[in-house]
Order: C-alpha cells, then structure tokens, then sequence
C-alpha cells in the first residue's frame, strides 16, 4: 500500500503565502498543513498530500509556481514537480544534494513572448545558510524539469542566504554573509562577480533572513529577519533601512519588537507587521519610509498571513479550523484610507489630482537604432511644486530623455501638464547580439504621499532586442502571373518542375558536377505564393521590404546574400571583389561553409559572423578577382543568370549586424525565362556540319556558275542556227 504524506510548513509555528502573480486566485498557504487554491481561498481547501515512498516527514520548505499549472516543492531536502489538482509528483532531474529553497521570478507581461516565458522558466535551487565552497546552485531552464548545476563564485568561510534571477541586468544576484556576520549582495555569473553591494550587519541567524522579489521587475528588494526591515531600490546595489516618518532613530521595528511578516505589491506598497500587532504602512521609491496605523492585529500570528488586494487594501486570511477537512479560510479586510485618515501624524492630502500613461503595464522592443515614446498625464492641486520622476533598472542600456510641458487647464481650472520620454539605447550594435536585456522604466511621484493610494507608478517594461513581429518580404512588382507565365489557377493546384542534374548540388555546397540525377520538385502556392518574373539577359536583384507586423517600415537598405534551396548554382554575380572595390578578401559561400563541421547554408553566413570586406583588419585580398556575392539595395552588384529558363527558390538572409538584432529572413520564388534553346549537339560536331554544308553550296554554286557559263557561250557563237530552228 503505498503511504499518504501529509505536507507542513517546517517552521510549523509561522506561516508562509505562496502566491501565483500572474494569476493571483491561486496561492499556497503554508503552515502546520499546507493548502493549496485557485480561488484566492473563498472555497474551502483540503490539505496537500503526497503519496510514495520518496519521503518520509513531509515537511516543505520552500515551493514556488512555475508555468504550466505547476508547483516545484522541496520536500524534506528533495525537490519535486507537482502538477496542481492532480497526484502528480515527480522529482526533479539532476538534483544530487541536499536544498532547502527554490527561487523564481514572475514575468507576467506578456505570456506569448519569448523573453517572458524565458524568465518564468528559470528556477533556482540551493541550500539555504550552507557555505559557498561546499553549495552546489541548480539551476534549470524549462521550468523545474530537468536541473543543472551553476557556476558560482565563492571563497571560504562565505555563506549563501539566497540567490535569485535579475532579468533586468540579464544576470542573477547573490546574498552572501561572510565571516564577521556581514552580509552583501553579489552579482553570481562569474564575469560579473567582481560588482557587489557595501556590507551590513546580520541582526539575525542566517536561516532567519527572508528576500522578496517586489512584483513588477522593478529592481526593488525588501530584506528582512525579526530585527531588520531593509530596503533596495536597485537589485541590491544600495540598500537603506525602512524608517518610520517623523521618528528619531524611528528604523523598523521599533526596540523590543521583532518582525513578523512583509508584504508587498507590484504597486510599489509595502506593509510590515510587528510581534505587538501593531502594522506599519509605506511605498517603495527611490526610498522607503512607513507611517503606522492607528489599528493593531489581534489574531494569531502564527497562523496569519497577510496580502494586498488587487484595489490596494490588506487582507488578513488564516484558517478557521484544522480539525475537519476540508477546512474554510477566514478574511478580514482592512481598508488603507480609512486608516490614513486617522493616523498620527496626520497625513496630508495628495497633492496631484491625476496621473497616468498610455504605456502601464506594457512591453516594449527596441531594436538597433529604434526608440520608445512614452506620455505620462499629470495634474497637480495649485500652487504645488511637484514633479515626477522617471527611473529606469538598467542605466547601462537605456536612456531617458523627459520634456514636460503645460498642456491646457481641466474642467475645474488646475493646469495640466504632459511629461514626454523618449527612451533610446545606450549601447551599440555591435555589443552582445545575444544579451536581450530587460529594462524597467518606472515614472513615479517623486513626494508621494501616504495619501495618493489611488495614484500608482506608471511603468513599461522595455527590451533591447528583436521585436517578435519584426521580419522581411520581397517586393513584388512583376510577376509569372501578372505577365501570364503561369495562371493562378496552375500555382494553387500545385505543380513539379524538374532541376537538370548538371545545374544543381545535392549535398547544398554549390559545386558544379555533384548530382547523379535530375531533382522533381513540387511546388506550392501556398508556400511561395506566385513567382517573380526575371529575363535571364539582364543583371537582376531583389528589393526587400521591412514589416513590423502589418506595418511597412522601409525598403531594406543592409547587405544581403542569397542562395539556392537546391543547391542551384548556375548563376553568377556581376562585381567582383576588385570591382566592389574590396580592401579584404570577401566572404563567399564556398568559404563559409567550409568552416562548418555539418555544412548548412542557412547557419553558415548570418549577421553573426558576416564581415564586409572594407575591413582593412580582415585576411588580405589574394584574388581581387573573386566574385563579390553580398548584395545591397544601394549598390551596382547584381546576379546574372546563366542561359536556362526555370524556376529558382531564393533564401535571402540580412548580414548586416548593424541593422538589426533579428535574424531577418525571407524564401521567395523566381522564374527566369527568355534564354534560347539549349544545343542538341556538341559545338565541335555542330561546328563541322556547319562547315561541310556550307562547301557543299560552295560547290553547288561553283557547278551552277560553270552551266551558265557554257550556256552563254553557245549562244553568242552560234545566233544564226538557233534563229533557224525557231
């Protein structure tokens, strides 16, 4: 019979929410049993159980929500993947050690794009409190299946805290306490483990200090233990303490209190609960400060937790009863405003009326040489002196340029104002093609006040990257349809056409003489759509189009190169590397795939490795005569077709890395026609007939001139005679 486990929060005597963020109905409640729903507990819940012999105590750790409907739960040092309503529990791949924690971070911008899905697919595993040297960090890329383990940069007598995933510096961030109980924040990536925080003192073991993620991926963390409240608008690279308004020394908690639990909200709000009960009330900034509520929490600690709701409010939830199952969830609500107004000291009043953006919530890409316009709409009371403030996560790749401007008066006579932000990269196309760095751009209240509840930071999340929808079409003005080559009709019922065997390369490397066999292939319409109509005696190149979606950009103005999906190779290239006036031996396909192992021409020349040949660093120029075979709109290089009517599929591929970070490709179809009629016999042969018809005419003619001739002659001689016979 196999067992049944029941899960419990380790630390039976605190409890723990788990939340889903990008689907907040679904939470865990951790605490002397674990809970799970999908309907933010408004039904009753049955506790969680495993069933197999893999485990023993049952007593969970660490779980986080990971995409898919799932759960990565640590389990008495195990981790396991839990598929949700379900009995599924499978241990995860490649964990050898003991842990203790999982790490994830919520990328709830767009679920679609791949960048979002990249970053919610990444978990971290590690053993929380062990030391550097001796911590193996897994580390997985397909959301907790499967797990490697990760380089870290360590040295003696360091120990790890946590260790989390920093989209916005494309790299990941660890907390490290070193041997005079000092702690710090270090970037882990090995190239990056020389930038670390200034050191602060733990107040508390280890084990005992907690990091939360704020949600929004603004950079924001909140550190805390019993005896310390901190906070970092910067992924730890400065960290300042939370302090109560208007007290002396008024840093949280107060003396003789310890903390007993954060909260915190995308909307940059932050709530800290005290062991009196007494609850303390902030935004995170630029800074954190919090003013205390009049009201205090009577419940039971330990089995209370609390969260804010989607208007901004807090929720106290904890368990009516564990004796029946399955067990109801109590709520109490306790409104933020109505605790503002009776706090002391009083909280003034919001000094803007309004504040928005067209861009909250949004994501953005920027793409070499691109720009993301934002407008932010405020309102502030008269005679306030107030402005906004725009802060970006990533100052490294992004900057932002704000103009602001009076932009008429409302309906009740307070001038209203326009904020406009041009945001562009800092870095160059040439950098790390790879590096798709995510940036935050954050537009918020500089004097926020307690008091502008209903006011939240306006922000965007920006990538320096490909935009998804970003891709290239050939442009289209004469085709075999349009001049009556072919009827659209022929194109959609699909065809074959038949490539000789002497004008295509099988193995794809375009060397002459390699097929064996003519090739059939079967075209499709639906694939190709009609066929570009090309006379084989004129030079020929392809005008390319740059859509974003379905918007015309530009005609695509950066070096291209093509070839054939068959192999092909009966063409030529008009310039060659003297004529394109090269200081570099240019590339060429022959060259590039030869540098492959497997030779492919779709991997084998990209804007990764593409290098003009106006580069005076790149390998000399030995054969000025080569065929220069990278094409650009602007330029005279042109392909000529050898003397053959048929139909070619084109790959163009964009080489220029300066253009753009996409890998910007498009197959299209061209029918060549007008070339004469290939000779049935050799030109040696063909020749010499042509040679011995012509002596014979020679002849034939020579015999005709000697009969007229003598004809001639008789006549003038013998007149008389031929008068008498008629």
């Amino acid at each position: 019979m196999i067992p049944k486990v029941f899960l419990r929060y380790y630390r039976a005597n605190t409890a723990v929410l788990v939340r889903d963020y990008c689907d907040k109905r679904k939470a865990l409640w951790m605490g002397a049993l674990v809970f799970y729903t999908d309907t933010t507990f408004e039904d009753s819940s049955v506790p969680m159980t495993y069933e197999g012999n893999d485990i023993r105590g049952g007593f969970v750790s660490s779980a986080a929500f990971v995409p898919g409907s799932r759960l990565v739960v640590v389990i008495d040092g195990m981790a396991f993947l839990h598929v949700l309503n379900s009995p599924t529990w499978v241990p995860v791949q490649g964990q050898r050690q003991f842990v203790t924690d999982v790490s994830t971070l919520h990328c709830c911008i767009d679920k679609e794009d791949w960048n979002c899905k990249k970053i919610c697919n990444t978990v971290l595993l590690y053993n929380k409190a062990s030391a550097l040297d001796h911590q193996e960090v897994l580390l997985s890329n397909d959301g907790g299946y499967s797990f490697i383990t990760m380089p870290l940069t360590s040295s003696a007598k360091e120990f790890l805290v946590g260790i989390y995933v920093v989209p916005t510096l494309a790299s990941m961030v660890a907390l490290v306490v070193d041997s005079d109980k000092r702690f710090f924040f270090r970037h882990a990536t090995p190239e990056d483990s020389s930038r670390r925080s200034d050191t602060y003192p733990l107040k508390d073991d280890l084990g005992l200090v907690q990091v939360i993620q704020v949600e929004g991926m603004k950079g924001h963390l909140v550190i805390w233990s019993p005896h310390m409240v901190l906070y970092s608008p910067n992924n730890g690279m400065v960290i300042v303490p939370v302090s109560e308004i208007e007290k002396e020394n008024g840093n949280l908690p107060p003396p003789g209190l310890t903390v007993c639990d954060v909260a915190t909200a995308d909307t940059g709000v932050l709530a800290v609960i005290t062991s009196d009960g007494g609850l303390y009330y902030g935004r995170l900034s630029l800074e954190a400060a919090v003013i205390k509520f009049p009201s205090r929490i009577l419940s039971d600690m330990s089995r209370m937790v609390f969260f804010f709701d989607q208007y901004g409010d807090l929720l106290i939830l904890q368990p009516s009863t564990f004796e029946q199952h399955p067990v109801s969830f109590n709520k109490d609500k306790m409104g933020v405003q109505e605790q503002l107004s009776h706090t002391t000291p009083a909280v003034i009043a919001c000094p803007v009326e309004r504040f928005s953006g067209n861009f909250d919530g949004k994501l953005f890409y920027i793409d070499i040489g691109g720009f993301v316009n934002m407008i932010v709409v405020y309102v502030p009371v008269p005679l306030c002196p107030f402005f906004p403030v725009v802060t970006l996560t990533n100052a490294e790749a992004l900057i932002a340029h704000e103009t602001i401007v009076e932009d008429g008066v409302t309906a009740e006579g307070f001038k209203k104002f326009l904020i406009d932000i041009d945001v562009r990269q800092l870095v160059t196309a040439t950098g790390n093609r790879q590096n798709k760095v995510l940036s935050t751009i954050t537009v918020d209240l500089m004097e926020r006040k307690f008091s502008c509840n209903d006011l939240n930071p306006q922000k965007a999340h920006v990538i320096s990257g490909c935009p998804p929808s970003k891709q290239i079409r050939v442009m289209r003005n004469t085709t075999a349809c349009t001049r009556g080559t072919f009827t659209e009709e022929q194109l959609q019922d699909d065809f074959s056409y038949t490539i000789p065997k002497e004008v295509y390369d099988p193995e794809l490397q375009f060397r002459p003489n390699m097929a064996k066999e003519d090739l059939t292939i079967k075209y499709s319409y639906t694939d190709f759509l009609c066929p570009l109509l090309v006379y084989h005696n004129i030079p020929w190149r392809p005008t390319f189009e740059l859509w974003e979606g379905d918007t015309f950009v530009e005609f695509v103005k950066a070096d291209f190169v093509m070839f054939e999906a068959h192999g092909m190779h009966n063409y030529q290239y008009l310039q060659t590397a003297k004529v394109a006036k090269c200081v570099s031996q240019p590339q060429d396909w022959i060259s590039m795939l030869a540098n492959q192992i497997n030779p492919d021409p779709n991997t084998a020349w990209t804007s990764h490795n593409y290098r003009g040949c106006n580069d005076y660093n790149g390998p000399p120029l030995t054969n000025p005569n080569a065929e220069y075979q990278v094409l650009n709109k602007d330029s005279k290089n042109r392909i000529v077709f050898s003397n053959y009517n048929g139909m070619y599929i084109f790959k163009a591929v964009v080489v220029d890395p300066t253009y753009s970070y996409c890998s910007l490709t498009t197959t299209f179809t061209v029918y060549v026609y007008g070339a004469f009629p290939a000779r049935i016999l050799p030109s040696v042969v063909s020749t010499g007939i042509f040679v011995a018809l012509f002596t014979v005419l020679l002849w034939i003619g020579y015999l005709l001139r000697q009969n007229l001739d003598f004809f001639h002659k008789c006549v003038t001689e013998h007149p008389t005679s031929q008068s008498d016979k008629h």
